[in-house]
């Protein structure tokens, strides 16, 4: 597996005309987007994380790009806050590097391809005053395909269902948690595998309740599906919950 960048790379923007001093004292929420030669959707991703019902000042955005071959990165920094630029390993050591940076003390975490509702993070921030972490709706970004549509209103049905009994399972690209929390439970686990979050939702929820809010709904791309057959997805995450195995993102992507 190629790694690219040998040491971990920190960009930060410039301070914005008119920013006064103590700005990271005012953020109560920190975005992260993991991010891999995602050129074709982060700028519409990134767009709907700048123009949350939230304050501005409120929240940060932090991109966390796993060695990107193309623009992501160039992209990523006329929206985001924060950029690091870390070996390609995983998707959960991608987001862990993003995580890093951050100064909120709650988490979001959404992935470069989803686009977020107005009212995402405000809502996430909300339930979280109360709660251990959260996640919300999740629709399918492309209206292409039926069976596709079909499929994630079904997963959103089951995330709404496993919420409910108390197992709540939280998608990757729609997730919200205290830090603290994140950081006693040692973070995303770092292994390539494409179920890391499956296993912090597993972890997570030990140490609270898990709460669907409706108000933190998101739209993400259902081009992963059109590579691999919805069956396949599904086995491999019920694959994982009962035997603890998993496929890679070499599996899921070409460029990996």
């Amino acid at each position: 597996m190629p790694n690219f960048v040998e040491k971990e790379i920190f960009w930060k923007r410039p301070k914005r005309a008119g920013e006064k001093a103590g700005f990271n004292e005012k953020i109560a929420v920190s975005v992260i987007v993991p991010a891999m030669n995602e050129e074709k959707f982060i700028g519409k991703c990134l767009q709907s994380l700048a123009s949350q019902t939230m304050p501005r000042e409120n929240y940060e955005i932090i991109v966390s790009d796993s060695s990107s071959t193309d623009s992501t990165v160039k992209i990523a920094k006329k929206y985001a806050d924060k950029v690091v630029i870390c070996r390609r390993q995983s998707a959960g050591y991608g987001k862990n590097r993003g995580a890093k940076y951050a100064v909120g003390k709650n988490l979001l975490f959404i992935d470069a391809d989803t686009i977020a509702d107005k009212k995402w993070a405000e809502s996430a921030n909300e339930v979280l005053q109360s709660t251990i972490a959260c996640t919300g709706p999740v629709r399918a970004l492309e209206d292409d395909s039926l069976k596709l549509t079909i499929a994630f209103l079904f997963w959103q049905c089951l995330t709404r269902v496993s919420v409910f009994f108390g197992f709540g399972l939280m998608p990757g690209h729609n997730m919200g948690v205290r830090k603290k929390a994140f950081m006693e439970l040692n973070e995303f686990i770092e292994d390539n595998i494409t179920n890391e979050d499956n296993d912090f939702s597993k972890r997570i929820r030990k140490k609270g309740r898990i709460i669907y809010s409706n108000g933190m709904a998101v739209r993400t791309s259902t081009r992963r599906l059109k590579k691999i057959s919805i069956i396949t997805y599904f086995l491999n995450g019920v694959k994982f919950f009962l035997f603890g195995k998993s496929m890679t993102w070499n599996d899921f992507r070409d460029d990996y």
